[in-house]
């Protein structure tokens, strides 16, 4: 990484898959350019940030100082004020100049799901064009919710013109297209100065494991396709040597290191490596000393990271209150209901080889199983050595297991599709062409994404339907949508009538409702490591859901190190970590809770995954 305070790049993202520690390095980086006299801004693009947890500080959605760090402010984006924000800045020039109706027509379509993405996309937009800043550090959240906002800018930049142009009343799903001209002159700003390397860098963070690599080579290339070429990479979390002094380690070493090598001779980019740190990195000591590793600046203290001190008589191992007896309700149909679980949590924390290693447990109980990722950046083919689609596929030798993906882009065609053969027939060609390019707006995935997610989730050909769901923030936008969904199963701007399909829909909304808020018949799973951020961000998020009627029901805590392999200072500090966590979970959720232990080898391919699921819930 460029230590060239000269040079001309402005934006830094942040990008990568959950968990790998994009916002340390985000916040470590932030922290040495404003120690380096640079009047530095950080931003996170999560909707579950973790910014305040790191700093050790309330930060909100307006621009405020870091405390004890001079030079350097931050920000969290808040999509309900940016889109409160967004529609008065719409509605305020037309009240008084439109009549009642066509106002209260305007106000409608602006109370869309649509129009919460394409202002907090705005928001977003307005942070790459800040003058008042010599650094704007994205923190973003996980790939393939960073790819598409990364995409967006030309996407509505198309839209508005196309609406402008084409002469159909000049609307957009997002207001008329006339009050959205500024709105386009900043997308265009935006995606020039992506692409441009002298003013945007972007850093992939990885870790050295599978699924991080394949899901990093794939955004290294769609930001290709995109124009942005500056990208470098930061491998984090990688083993000190001296840590790995017994066999358990010293397997798990040696297999990093194959995947070290993978990704040196893979990527023709600048490389970083950091080593994993015996504690947590939160507070100003621990983010200078990893910006001192990253950067190596004489400013930054270069000497180690704070650890909890090694006791000198190691804890008893606490087991878990009994869980046997509740397993078996919490993950199986009961009373001949339909059982459907939603595994939630921080990006990273192992909700994919959790969801599947469960889905085996239960389908090897006789169950017929459904397991469907709804995360756009989903590992479950590599996890199950098995192409997976938007068609549930049968896992190969097991008799009762299916799994399905849901595709944005696909799920957008076909929604795209239906919509028009229904409108055929009952809307002259103006009108159509009308519908046609209103289709063509980026909002028309997620309501195409959402309505394959309500598909599954009232499907009945299956007893237990299992969710591998996307990082927090986005996965409580998407249970939040059937509440939220109200008048915008069709395009009203056009048309004042509901199709057959639409009442279909809507019918299916009140039933998945139903069935997410009755835990006879759902469970909700929050998987973490025993770490103060996943804690925190699920704390946070049992809160929301309560919030909307439904109670989480399970969490399993994940990637335990095993007492045994607890043979030098490094992992017996971690391990004294881990257990100071496990107690605050049990202190914050008051539900059963179940391990799952560290394995010598990542969770890939049928054997390791039922392996995991005998070990987690027991035979």
């Amino acid at each position: 990484m460029a230590n060239n305070l000269t040079r001309k790049t402005r934006y830094y993202f942040f990008f990568g898959k959950g968990g790998v520690g994009k916002t340390t390095m985000a916040c470590a980086s932030a922290v040495y350019y404003a120690s380096c006299g640079k009047k530095t801004l950080i931003v996170t693009t999560d909707p579950a940030s973790n910014l305040a947890d790191t700093f050790e500080q309330d930060i909100g959605p307006e621009i405020i100082p870091i405390q004890g760090v001079p030079n350097l402010s931050a920000v969290e984006l808040d999509p309900d004020q940016a889109t409160i924000a967004y529609k008065e800045r719409l509605l305020a020039p037309l009240r008084g100049v439109l009549a009642k109706e066509s106002l209260k027509i305007i106000e409608e379509q602006l109370d869309s799901p649509c129009t919460a993405e394409m202002a907090s996309f705005e928001r977003f937009v307005d942070f790459l064009c800040k003058p008042d800043f010599d650094i704007v550090i994205f923190d973003t959240a996980p790939t393939g919710h960073t790819l598409r906002l990364v995409q967006l800018p030309g996407e509505w930049s198309t839209v508005i013109e196309n609406a402008v142009r084409g002469g159909h009343n000049g609307q957009t799903c997002v207001g008329p297209a006339t009050a959205l001209g500024d709105s386009k002159l900043k997308f265009d700003r935006a995606l020039e100065a992506m692409r441009r390397p002298e003013e945007t860098n972007f850093i992939f963070v990885l870790r050295p494991e599978v699924t991080c690599i394949y899901e990093t080579r794939r955004a290294v290339d769609e930001l290709q396709k995109l124009g942005i070429n500056s990208q470098e990479l930061i491998v984090n979390g990688v083993y000190p040597a001296e840590a790995c002094n017994n066999p358990f380690m010293i397997h798990r070493y040696a297999c990093m290191q194959m995947l070290l090598n993978e990704i040196k001779s893979g990527f023709a980019l600048p490389i970083r490596i950091i080593e994993l740190a015996s504690g947590e990195i939160k507070g100003h000591e621990a983010l200078r000393e990893i910006a001192g590793r990253l950067y190596g600046n004489p400013l930054i203290p270069n000497d180690h990271v704070p650890v909890v001190p090694t006791t000198s008589r190691m804890p008893e191992w606490t087991d878990y209150p009994e869980v046997d007896s509740v397993v078996e309700k919490l993950l199986t149909p009961q009373n001949g209901q339909r059982r459907t679980i939603f595994f939630a949590g921080k990006g990273g924390v192992g909700k994919t080889s959790v969801a599947a290693a469960t889905s085996l447990w239960v389908a090897q109980r006789g169950f017929r199983t459904l397991l469907v990722t709804t995360d756009p950046a989903s590992h479950l083919t590599q996890v199950f050595e098995q192409e997976i689609t938007n068609e549930p596929t049968l896992i190969s030798g097991e008799r009762n297991l299916w799994v399905a993906r849901i595709d944005p882009p696909q799920a957008a065609r076909k929604y795209k599709e239906r919509v028009m053969e229904e409108m055929r027939g009952k809307y002259d060609l103006r009108r159509l062409q009308a519908i046609e390019e209103e289709l063509n707006s980026p909002c028309t995935e997620e309501m195409a994404t959402f309505e394959e997610f309500i598909a599954f989730a009232a499907c009945y050909d299956y007893q237990v339907v299992i969710f591998d769901t996307a990082p927090t923030g986005h996965t409580l936008r998407l249970l939040r949508l059937p509440m939220d969904w109200s008048k915008q199963l069709e395009i009203k701007i056009y048309t004042n009538t509901e199709s057959e399909a639409d009442r279909a829909t809507k019918s299916r909304f009140g039933e998945v409702i139903s069935m997410m808020q009755d835990p006879a018949q759902t469970t909700f799973g929050f998987v973490m490591y025993p770490e103060s951020t996943p804690i925190e961000e699920a704390t946070r998020a049992v809160n929301e859901l309560r919030g909307i009627g439904i109670e989480a029901g399970l969490v399993v805590a994940n990637l335990i190190l095993p007492p045994d392999i607890l043979t030098n200072d490094f992992l017996k500090q971690r391990w004294v970590m881990q257990e100071k966590y496990l107690g605050e979970m049990r202190q914050r959720f008051r539900i059963p809770i179940v391990r799952s232990q560290l394995m010598a080898d990542d969770l890939i391919g049928l054997e390791r995954l039922i392996r995991a699921g005998l070990s987690i819930y027991g035979t």
